[in-house]
C-alpha cells in the first residue's frame, strides 16, 4: 500500500492511499472466508456454501468493508501513530475509487492544528461593565414583587385604569360592510392594561371603559409587512382592578417565608441579591469582550474540520430536542449555512483558549477539583463531598467540571494580563457601538 500527504494548507493535509488489487486479495480472500462460515443456504450445510456463491452474494459488500477498514488503518499508521500531525476536528474521505477484484484509490482530508504565535497583552485595554445597584433598583424590584402578588378585586362601574385586568371578545369585523366576520371571534382575551406588550391601539381603546362597553378598534398592520387594517368590535366582559398589598414589615415577612421580618432589611437583603446579579452579569460581559478581542489579536487559520465539529454538535443539539431525531421539516444544509460563522468563531476561539493553556501552563488540579466539590455540597449533611463526586464520576459528567474550572483559571489569567478598565452603562454602551464587531453584539440592560 503507497501513502503520501500532501500539504493542502497550513491546517488542511490529504492523505492519499493506493493500493494494488493483488494486495488486497489475500485479505479479500480471508474476508469471504469468514462470511463463508457465517453463511446459510438452503441445500447446504452451514459454513459449506462455495466460495464463488458468497462472492456473488456478499462479495461487493465485504470489498466495501474492505477498502473502508483499510483506509482507516492507513490514517492510524501514517497520521494517528506518527505523531507528526496534531489532528483537530473530523477526518473526511473526500475520494473512495474501489470495486471488487479492483486497484484501491482513496483520499482522506484532515485539519491540523495551526501554529500559535500568542501577542503581548500588556496595555490591552478591555472595557469592563460597572453598575452600581441603586435606591430606585430596589424599589422597581420591590413594585414587580407587589404587583405579582396584588389582589384582583372585579368591579363593574369603575373606569378602566392602567392598573386592571381585563377580559375581552374582540369579533373581527367585514372590511367593507363592517359587519361581523363569522368564525372570527377571540372570546376570553386576558390583559393587563399597563402590559408593555400590549398593542397601543386596544390600550388606547380600553381606558375608560367600564365592564359590558364595547368599543371599535382598528389594527395596523406590521411596520414590515404590507396589508389592510385589521377592524374588530371590542367588548369588556370583565374588569379587576389590581389592589396591591401594602409594603411592610408584615408584607417582607410573608414573601421570605419568615427568613425577614423588617422591611429595611429585606431591602438590604433585596440590593445584595440585585448586586450578585449584576456582578454576574459584568463577569459575562467581561468574558465577551476578552474573547473578542484576543479573536481581533490573533489572525489564525481554522481547520475545516473543527468547523464541521462544531456544526455537527449543532444539529446533535437540535436532535435531542427533537427525541434524538430530526424535526419533520429541518433543512440540515440550511441550518449549517446558516450556523457556519458562529462554528467558526466558536472553532477560533477553542485554538486561541488550548494555545493559551499551553503557553500558561494551566491545569486543573485534584486540589481544584476537592474545592468545587466542597462549595457544590456547602453546608448539606445530607451530601458529602465524596459522594457527589462519586455521582459525577458514575454519570461520566467529571470533564465537563474539569472544563468549567479550565475556563475560570483561563479568563482569570487572561483578566490579568488585559487592562481592564471599568465603564459606566452609557460610557460602556457607548465602546461597544464605536467598536461594533461583526461577529458578536451585546446590548446592555438598563
Amino acid at each position: 500500500m503507497q501513502t503520501h500527504i500532501n500539504r493542502i494548507s497550513d491546517v488542511t493535509c490529504d492523505l492519499e492511499i493506493e493500493a494494488a488489487a493483488e494486495e488486497l486479495a489475500s485479505d479479500f480472500k480471508a474476508a469471504l472466508q469468514r462470511q463463508r462460515t457465517r453463511t446459510e443456504m438452503k441445500g447446504f450445510r452451514p459454513g459449506k456454501v462455495p466460495v464463488g456463491l458468497v462472492k456473488r452474494i456478499h462479495g461487493e459488500e465485504i470489498a466495501y468493508m474492505l477498502a473502508h477498514e483499510k483506509v482507516q488503518e492507513a490514517f492510524r499508521k501514517e497520521v494517528i501513530e506518527s505523531k507528526q500531525y496534531d489532528v483537530v476536528g473530523r477526518p473526511v474521505l473526500t475520494t473512495l475509487d474501489y470495486e471488487m477484484d479492483g486497484d484501491l484509490r482513496a483520499v482522506i482530508r484532515f485539519g491540523i492544528r495551526p501554529e500559535i504565535t500568542l501577542k503581548d497583552l500588556s496595555g490591552e485595554k478591555i472595557p469592563r461593565l460597572k453598575r452600581d445597584v441603586t435606591d430606585e433598583d430596589v424599589a422597581e424590584h420591590l413594585e414587580r414583587i407587589r404587583r405579582s402578588r396584588a389582589t384582583l378585586v372585579p368591579v363593574e362601574t369603575d373606569e378602566i385604569t392602567e392598573d386592571f385586568q381585563v377580559i375581552m371578545d374582540m369579533q373581527r369585523l367585514d372590511d367593507k360592510t363592517g359587519t361581523p366576520v363569522i368564525g372570527e371571534k377571540e372570546e376570553g382575551i386576558t390583559f393587563f392594561v399597563d402590559d408593555e406588550d400590549l398593542h397601543e391601539t386596544i390600550r388606547e381603546g380600553v381606558l375608560g371603559k367600564r365592564a359590558g362597553e364595547t368599543f371599535p378598534v382598528e389594527i395596523p398592520p406590521d411596520n414590515d409587512v404590507k396589508g389592510p387594517v385589521r377592524r374588530y368590535q371590542a367588548t369588556v366582559k370583565e374588569a379587576k382592578r389590581r389592589d396591591l398589598p401594602d409594603l411592610d414589615d408584615t408584607f417582607a415577612e410573608e414573601v421570605t417565608d419568615g427568613k425577614v421580618s423588617d422591611l429595611e432589611e429585606w431591602k438590604s437583603v433585596i440590593r445584595r441579591q440585585l448586586n450578585a446579579l449584576w456582578e454576574e452579569r459584568t463577569q459575562e460581559l467581561l468574558v465577551d469582550r476578552i474573547v473578542d478581542r484576543m479573536m481581533a489579536l490573533h489572525d489564525i487559520p481554522v481547520p475545516e474540520s473543527a468547523v464541521e465539529m462544531y456544526l455537527d454538535g449543532f444539529v446533535d443539539d437540535v436532535k435531542k430536542r427533537n427525541n434524538g431525531k430530526e424535526p419533520e421539516d429541518f433543512d440540515e444544509q440550511a441550518f449549517r449555512e446558516e450556523r457556519r460563522s458562529m462554528a467558526g468563531r466558536h472553532a477560533k476561539w477553542k485554538l486561541l483558549r488550548d494555545a493559551y493553556i499551553e503557553h500558561e501552563q494551566l491545569e486543573v488540579t485534584e486540589d481544584d477539583l476537592d474545592a468545587w466539590f466542597d462549595k457544590a455540597t456547602g453546608d448539606n449533611d445530607e451530601l458529602a463531598p465524596e459522594t457527589l463526586r462519586r455521582y459525577y464520576e458514575r454519570t461520566g459528567a467529571m470533564d465537563e467540571i474539569r472544563e468549567r474550572l479550565m475556563s475560570r483559571k483561563v479568563f482569570a489569567r487572561l483578566t490579568d494580563a488585559f487592562e481592564i478598565e471599568d465603564k459606566d452603562p452609557e460610557a460602556f454602551q457607548a465602546l461597544l457601538d464605536e467598536n461594533a464587531s461583526s461577529d458578536s453584539s451585546i446590548v446592555i440592560p438598563a
